[in-house]
């Protein structure tokens, strides 16, 4: 009972602290404890203050109908599992990120190449071209005080995904120093990025069927409980009643969020 009532305390007050304007209220209360002002809320605090409340829900209900035992190896279990599924979101962002810089990175040296055969000078057709891609700045910014383009590009390049910024680089540099017309590079350069470019989407759409076979393979336990139960054999029963149930609930966490794992990093070593 004194477990019940601390964790639905503990979720009430994150939940009352985590929601918008908590800092105002309790300034109020307290105004000599120098709380900071109130932020713009975020999604990731939205999710973490639902996170919390759901969590403490469940532990509230498994303590108050004593099982507090299995806790103590579920717990960790699936804290694991929350890790793993947050890591491949973190990949699968990552990759989508890449892929827009890869192709902001074609469609610059088609914009820089079109806006400097129309006659513009090099200097606007670069800030032409690169105004609608922010991480470009500090290259705009090395241009209008002088410095070296070139070296901008390479930095630049250091990002996931604009790794073709290095070809501009020496495109740049080749123009600046043979007097060859920079569209003309621009325009090759663009071409073996592209060829480049076809030969990842072909990689990647290899790849589609086993990461989409694996998430098929980790859900299938969840819609065989949903057979059992349907079919009135009490699964859940066998799996949070008894210590052979938790080891299985365990060992099937463990196995499927390892599983996930594996295939995204055999994937992530056949990508290029």
């Amino acid at each position: 009972m004194w477990w019940s009532l601390l964790l639905a305390g503990t979720a009430f007050t994150c939940a009352w602290l985590l929601q918008p304007g908590a800092a105002s209220r309790l300034r109020q209360v307290f105004p000599a404890a120098g709380l900071p002002s109130d932020g713009v809320s975020s999604p990731g605090s939205s999710r973490f203050l639902l996170l919390i409340v759901a969590g403490s829900a469940v532990l509230t209900w498994w303590v108050a109908h004593g099982y507090a035992a299995v806790l103590l190896l579920l717990v960790p279990v699936g804290l694991i599992g929350v890790v793993v599924v947050r890591r491949l979101l973190g990949d699968w962002r990552r990759r989508k990120a890449r892929r827009r810089r890869q192709i902001e990175v074609i469609g610059l040296c088609d914009a820089l190449a079109a806006e400097m055969r129309s006659g513009l000078p090099t200097r606007l057709a670069l800030a032409r071209s690169c105004e609608l891609w922010p991480d470009l700045a500090p290259v705009l910014a090395a241009d209008r005080v002088g410095g070296d383009v070139a070296d901008a590009l390479r930095v630049a390049a250091a990002q996931s995904g604009a790794e073709g910024l290095r070809a501009v680089a020496a495109a740049w540099e080749v123009a600046a120093t043979s007097g060859v017309a920079l569209a003309d590079v621009l325009d090759r350069v663009a071409v073996g990025l592209r060829h480049d470019d076809e030969a990842r989407a072909e990689v990647t759409a290899a790849l589609g069927p086993p990461r989409a076979t694996a998430k098929m393979l980790a859900a299938l336990p969840a819609l065989g409980l949903g057979m059992g139960v349907a079919m009135g054999a009490a699964p859940l029963d066998f799996l949070l009643r008894s210590e052979a149930g938790w080891l299985c609930l365990a060992a099937g966490i463990t196995l499927a969020t390892l599983g996930l794992l594996w295939v995204e990093r055999l994937a992530q070593s056949a990508e290029i």
